[in-house]
């Protein structure tokens, strides 16, 4: 039961401004007129007490009339629900607070203008806001940074589409939860470097435009928002991580695996400076921390909310997976990976199965919401009895999701809580055409092959791709050599490792090996190497000794 103390003194106001009328009877009701003489006065003590002593007076006196009926009724009150929003919001921010923050700005009295009537804005603002765990939701100490709002407010101005739909909510969660300066701990670190709350928005805002982001981008809560734009790293990071997927690994992006690209950064720590930020994780690799960063960072950079998850001894990751059914954690919607599970887990402040319990209760949207206006309406009344009364129903409309034995929790009866999942579709591409002299040759049209994969590029076509580690991996190419003499070789290949080569050779004998430069992920071009072909049809095998991961887009050689 939440404690009522601490709302003493502001709820004895409304308490002598409802027992100074005649009978009891309070004849004000909420109005525009007054809420705009509010804005522009920078004051808003007299309108909070007058929606709060009114709050008082249209619910149910006594505890008996107080039910799960009259209660839902009156949410569906518009005129209540709006009033009952305002005064949350009033609340949760600090009256005087609220009234500075009119003062200081123009700007924020035309932001606010539109906002305090704006009852849906205000939902979806203090909804997702509200701290995750539902003891911490029960207790009420919370409260909400004044700073939060003049964010909302540059994005308010800087962007009219931020004022609905998708981006609306967007922009709500830029604001309550801005995204942190990036830095790295230990000898390895970068510094910090600054990210901008506004640049964020439009990052996203951007990406989703592109379609960049996956399907579930589209379908998410301000509060699994709030758990993307937060990411470390900066914008520049997340581009890079979409470009190198999308290059090197386009089989990660079906059915929203991209997380397993963690896989390929080493267990280690790293060797090298991070001096390219998570460029270089990938590139030089580390332990459990860097690796739980990295694989946060590619989730969110497709739109995919993540939360960071410590556990005994080791740093994991949670995802919210498009495919509930899924493995790890079958029938979760979050999945811990490179981790042990949600039963040895903790993240946000609480235990793993209660953020589970958590993810699930805001799912069932309607009954969530319900208990929280409820929540919000108890804190605004004056009797005790009635207070708890109204507490009661909300409980007993959002109702604790129960936690199985086994750390898990179970979905509402019915409830499908999987998202639209993208496989990739490579678009149509034309054939290249080769310069005068020289021979092009596409890596799918190999003759024979060993340890290598064919995917579909991002952008089109074929590429093949080296797994990592594997000591017999190659790929042979049956080429008709026009004369005798020496040739040049380019490949144009993708790789965010260094330090790799690939072995070439003709009928056993060795003719070169070709340095791979690190591309960070992207198609890069081999440094032209010589080798000397004889006429006639012949096998070339390019092999890969333990290599960390090559994609092959082409290979050309020029007579020289």
């Amino acid at each position: 039961m939440r404690t009522l103390e601490k709302h003493a003194a502001p709820l004895l106001l409304v308490a002598i401004a409802v027992l100074l009328l005649p009978g009891h009877v309070y004849a004000w009701q909420p109005n525009t007129n007054e809420l705009t003489t509010s804005i522009d006065a920078g004051d808003f003590t007299g309108y909070f007490t007058n929606v709060s002593a009114w709050l008082n007076q249209k619910t149910p006196a006594g505890a008996g009339k107080i039910s799960d009926g009259a209660m839902k009724a009156l949410l569906k009150d518009a005129v209540f629900l709006k009033a009952l929003t305002q005064r949350q919001f009033m609340a949760k921010h600090g009256v005087d607070k609220m009234g500075q923050f009119a003062k200081a700005n123009p700007a924020n009295k035309k932001f606010l203008a539109w906002l305090l009537p704006n009852t849906k804005a205000m939902d979806l603002y203090l909804v997702g806001a509200t701290p995750t765990g539902l003891k911490k939701r029960q207790l009420d100490t919370y409260s909400l940074p004044i700073a939060s709002l003049g964010l909302w407010r540059k994005l308010y101005d800087a962007d009219p589409d931020s004022r609905e739909g998708i981006y609306l909510k967007l922009a709500i969660a830029t604001a309550i939860s801005p995204p942190q300066k990036m830095s790295y701990v230990g000898a390895h670190g970068i510094g910090a470097v600054p990210i901008v709350p506004l640049d964020r928005y439009k990052h996203f805002k951007t990406a989703h435009k592109n379609h960049e982001l996956f399907p579930i981008f589209d379908t998410l809560s301000v509060w699994e928002y709030r758990k993307i734009v937060e990411s470390w790293a900066a914008d520049r990071g997340l581009k890079w991580v979409r470009e190198m997927v999308n290059t090197w690994r386009p089989d990660l992006r079906k059915n929203q695996q991209v997380h397993k690209i963690v896989s390929e950064v080493w267990r280690r720590n790293s060797p090298i400076p991070f001096s390219k930020g998570f460029i270089t994780v990938m590139e030089g690799g580390g332990k459990c921390g860097p690796r739980s960063w990295f694989g946060r960072m590619t989730c969110r950079a497709f739109g995919i909310p993540t939360v960071g998850v410590g556990q005994p001894g080791h740093a994991a990751f949670a995802a919210k997976a498009a495919d509930p059914s899924s493995d790890p954690q079958p029938g979760s919607v979050w999945k811990v990976l490179y981790g042990r599970g949600w039963h040895v887990s903790k993240t946000e402040g609480v235990k793993g199965p209660e953020f589970l319990a958590e993810a699930e209760a805001r799912a069932r949207e309607p009954e969530f919401s319900q208990g929280e206006h409820l929540r919000w309406l108890a804190s605004a009344l004056t009797a005790k009895e009635q207070a708890e009364a109204v507490l009661g129903v909300a409980g007993s409309i959002q109702k604790p999701v129960p936690i199985r034995a086994d750390g898990m929790v179970d979905a509402a009866p019915g409830a499908d809580r999987s998202s639209p999942m993208l496989i990739c579709k490579p678009v149509p591409e034309a054939p290249i055409k080769a310069a005068a002299g020289v021979l092009h040759v596409e890596a799918e049209t190999f003759s024979g092959m060993s340890g290598v994969f064919v995917y579909d590029c991002f952008t089109g076509g074929k590429q093949v791709n080296y797994q990592k580690n594997i000591a017999s991996s190659w790929i042979e190419y049956k080429i008709d050599v026009p004369a005798t003499g020496t040739y040049g070789l380019t490949m144009r290949i993708a790789t965010p490792n260094r330090e790799q080569v690939l072995d070439l050779s003709c009928g056993g004998d060795k003719l070169a090996a070709i340095p791979i430069p690190n591309t960070t992920g992207l198609w890069g071009t081999t440094q032209e190497v010589s080798i000397k072909l004889n006429k006639g049809t012949r096998t070339l095998r390019f092999s890969a000794p333990f290599q960390r991961g090559v994609a092959v887009r082409w290979l050309e050689l020029k007579s020289k």
